[in-house]
C-alpha cells in the first residue's frame, strides 16, 4: 500500500526530491502517514481501513491536531493526501 500511494504522490505532482537532490513532498507525507500509524498503533492497511475516522482527528480541530501540526504540518497534509488517495481507490 505504501509503495501505491508514494505513486500517486507522483502522478498526482508531488516531489519525490527538492532540486538540491534532498527528500522533498512525498517523503514528508511518506513520514507524516508513518507517524499516525505509530500513533494509533495500526498497520497502513488498518489506517487505510479506518481513515474516515481517523483522518478528522488530525484536523484543526480534531483531538489529534497538535500532532496534526507537526513538521510543518506534513503530517495532517500526508494524513490528508492519504484520505484521498483512500477514496480514490475505493471509487475504482
Amino acid at each position: 500500500m505504501t509503495k501505491n500511494f508514494k505513486n500517486w504522490l507522483i502522478n498526482n505532482g508531488y516531489a519525490l526530491f527538492t532540486a538540491n537532490n534532498q527528500p522533498s513532498t512525498v517523503f514528508d507525507y511518506l513520514t507524516g502517514v508513518k507517524y499516525v500509524c505509530q500513533w494509533e498503533n495500526k498497520t497502513i492497511d488498518e489506517l487505510a481501513e479506518s481513515i474516515s475516522d481517523i483522518y478528522p482527528k488530525y484536523e484543526d480541530m480534531g483531538e489529534c491536531s497538535v500532532k496534526g501540526r507537526m513538521k510543518s504540518r506534513a503530517v495532517r497534509c500526508g494524513l490528508r493526501q492519504f484520505n484521498k488517495f483512500i477514496m480514490e481507490s475505493r471509487a475504482a
